[in-house]
């Protein structure tokens, strides 16, 4: 290879994004294809070098008595080493450290890539993986909670299109609503007056690009995503073309959107669950002052 060859190698490799290889495992569905990084180490021993990393896993455990998301320990099934080129196909078995029942198996298509980098498949993996919901999705999400859940499934069985389509079809039919929900968090949160008359605007608009462009500075803080405005994000991963894209790249921007989706929900719920406990603190808080008010007043009478 030549020495300009060579550099535009190491331009491409750093340019190029590469998933971890435990966060893969954990998080990515079924026929799911892509670059990891720390994938294997180079023993330098004969006659097989190359050693394929096991990382402890956090997973979920479906043992009655133990479950929950723990930790998992595993191994390949039949070789821990891999070749230099070729594909190569193999087991990879885990067991919940907590109870040394539950077992985690995956099966992986895999090639070297680049030095500790790999090339994997996500073929199978049994049993289905465990997606945590938050508790108050279903309320964001409406009457098209089971279309969500219908792209819950396709997900897992690695169905990009499918997927998609489902979760696109809940954000186009919810819009408002989820607009509308952004709003009462934000009245909720005490946000400024401005801030609330935009998104009153925004939930009168039946466009939803222009319904974004409207709030683009208007979402509290604690509502964020990452810092992002999520309806933001959500709605650039929608104006993707559907039949214009592969499925892998359908499935990825349908894992993106479902976490979104997720985050939005437990952020919502996480900020009015501070904005009670601060209301608590200072009533108690208040409640105090009041009663060693009337103590100290008592006091005074009898003195």
């Amino acid at each position: 290879m030549s020495e300009e060859a060579k550099k535009y190698e190491q331009k491409k490799e750093q340019k190029e994004i590469l998933i971890p290889w435990k966060k893969f495992l954990e998080e990515y569905p079924i026929n799911s294809i892509q670059k990891v990084s720390d994938f294997f180490v180079d023993t330098k021993s004969h006659p097989n070098p190359y050693e394929r990393n096991a990382p402890t896993l956090r997973l979920w455990c479906w043992d009655e008595n133990c479950k929950g998301i723990r930790n998992f320990e595993g191994d390949w099934v039949h070789q821990r080493s891999i070749a230099t080129t070729s594909f190569n196909t193999d087991f990879l078995e885990y067991t919940c450290k907590d109870c040394g029942k539950s077992i985690k198996t995956f099966c992986i298509k895999s090639a070297i890539y680049t030095a500790g980098n790999g090339t994997v498949w996500k073929i199978g993996e049994y049993p289905e993986q465990h997606i945590d919901i938050p508790s108050n999705l279903p309320n964001l999400m409406g009457e098209d909670y089971s279309t969500f859940i219908k792209g819950l499934k396709c997900e897992k069985q690695g169905l990009g299109i499918g997927a998609f389509s489902y979760y696109r079809r809940v954000v186009e039919n919810q819009k408002k609503r989820l607009l509308q929900k952004i709003l009462e968090a934000s009245r909720r949160l005490k946000a400024p007056n401005d801030t609330l008359e935009l998104l009153e605007e925004a939930c009168k608009e039946d466009q939803f690009s222009k319904a974004i462009d409207l709030i683009k500075d208007a979402i509290p803080l604690s509502l964020l995503v990452d810092g992002h405005n999520p309806l933001k994000l959500v709605h650039q991963a929608l104006s993707a073309g559907l039949h214009e894209e592969a499925d892998e790249r359908c499935l990825e921007l349908a894992h993106s959107i479902r976490i979104i989706l997720s985050a939005l929900a437990e952020n919502i719920q996480q900020a009015l669950r501070d904005q009670q406990n601060l209301k608590s603190a200072v009533s108690n808080l208040l409640k105090f002052q009041s009663v060693k008010k009337s103590k100290n007043k008592i006091i005074d009478m009898e003195d």
